[in-house]
């Protein structure tokens, strides 16, 4: 439940939204492909949303295939991640829990002291592990119990407060803990429950810009916690999870760390492969603008870099379909996008020269007569429409006579 809380709160915490990750192949007559941008902040909407659809207009595949912050999820997904031998020690710290009860039950209490004492240690060390605060509460209240066969009152009510903080919720059972420490628990519990009003916030600080998702005793969020330690684990994008046993008098300033996946574009073959095995795609399709440019190049995960793209005069679609159609030889090491060198000039304009006399088919008489032919169709049109004018206007029976009266009448 921790962990599904844990992926909620991260989503809340100002990851960019992603796409569904699909499998590897889950696209109709394509694959699984991820988009990363040098510096996708600085890239307009409209851009990427050209990409994307030009990719998919010509890979065949289902725009859900294209994980279009392929580098975003793979960073995000780093500071949930820890490496199966980190995750195998729960196992074994189950085990000396277990040894300890044992040793306990069969009254060898010395022994279960040492034993669950040692136990703590290892787990204080390693806080970042998953249910490591669950496990501190149970090594607690065996120490409880310890301590109460012992007659250690100090030492009960130490364990106990240390149990109460780590989880104020919880209510041990009378059949596994006895009767006599459950009570001293409860009433514990009743007095901090009661004060949660004035519950203290951990001190907790980086000096990094980046935002950071807090983990308080397995539980996702910063909030008010009870007096007492705390395992505490912070979580930043492209970096390894980091934690501590916190003191709610005690700051901690979280360490700088040295992140496993920087934002941008892929440096080297192995930073490309984290992100494909991390994203779950088949390749990547890295992508930068200078200026009004774009530069492409393709990552065949397992395999390398192809050759870089950059945009000429004819557009974007012979560059996507090459990265599409993707490299079978020529591979390189790094990405040629990642640097600041100059890209290749863009080849001039070709602009159509003008024709020269006697190059046309007919000769310059021709083009001499192509150039006065409009002007004759007019001239003629003028000359008929005129011609038609004076023969309409003119009277059926012309007179050359003069009326001299009608002509001097006033």
């Amino acid at each position: 439940m921790h962990w599904v809380l844990l992926a909620a709160a991260w989503s809340v915490a100002g990851s960019p939204a992603t796409e569904p990750v699909v499998e590897l192949g889950d696209a109709a007559g394509g694959e699984a492909i991820g988009v990363v941008w040098h510096d996708q902040a600085t890239v307009a909407p409209a851009i990427q949303q050209r990409l994307v659809d030009e990719l998919v207009a010509r890979s065949g595949s289902r725009r859900s295939a294209v994980v279009e912050e392929a580098a975003t999820l793979a960073r995000s997904r780093v500071a949930l991640e820890l490496p199966q031998s980190r995750l195998d020690v729960v196992a074994g710290w189950r085990s000396l829990l277990d040894e300890a009860s044992s040793a306990y039950r069969a009254g060898q209490l010395p022994a279960a002291r040492l034993a669950v004492i040692g136990l703590l240690e290892i787990v204080r060390a390693d806080p970042v592990v998953p249910g490591a605060a669950a496990l501190a509460w149970r090594a607690h209240m065996l120490r409880a119990q310890l301590s109460w066969a012992e007659g250690d009152a100090v030492g009960l009510e130490e364990a106990i407060v240390a149990a109460v903080a780590l989880d104020p919720e919880a209510r041990p059972s009378t059949r596994q803990v006895p009767p006599p420490v459950v009570e001293a628990y409860l009433r514990r519990r009743e007095v901090v429950m009661a004060e949660v009003a004035s519950w203290p916030e951990l001190e907790v600080s980086w000096s990094s810009r980046e935002s950071m998702a807090l983990e308080i005793d397995g539980v996702p969020g910063r909030r008010p916690v009870p007096p007492g330690e705390h395992f505490v684990v912070v979580r930043r994008p492209g970096a390894a999870p980091v934690g501590a046993v916190v003191h709610t008098s005690t700051p901690w300033v979280v360490p700088d760390q040295t992140p496993v996946l920087k934002p941008g574009l892929p440096v080297d073959r192995e930073t490309a492969q984290r992100i494909c095995e991390s994203a779950e795609v088949s390749w990547l399709l890295l992508a930068r603008v200078r200026g009004d440019r774009l530069g492409l190049q393709r990552y065949a995960c397992g395999v390398g870099f192809g050759p870089a793209w950059f945009e000429a005069r004819e557009g974007w679609a012979p560059g996507i379909e090459r990265m599409v159609a993707g490299p079978h030889a020529g591979f390189v090491e790094s990405s040629e996008l990642h640097g600041e060198g100059p890209w290749p000039a863009m080849p001039p304009r070709v602009r159509p020269r003008p024709a020269a006399w006697g190059e046309s088919s007919g000769g310059p008489t021709h083009a001499r007569l192509r150039r006065a032919l409009p002007w004759i169709l007019i001239g003629g049109a003028i000359a008929g429409a005129v011609t038609l004018g004076v023969l309409v206007a003119r009277d059926p029976n012309p007179s050359l006579a003069i009326d001299g009266n009608g002509f001097l009448r006033p």
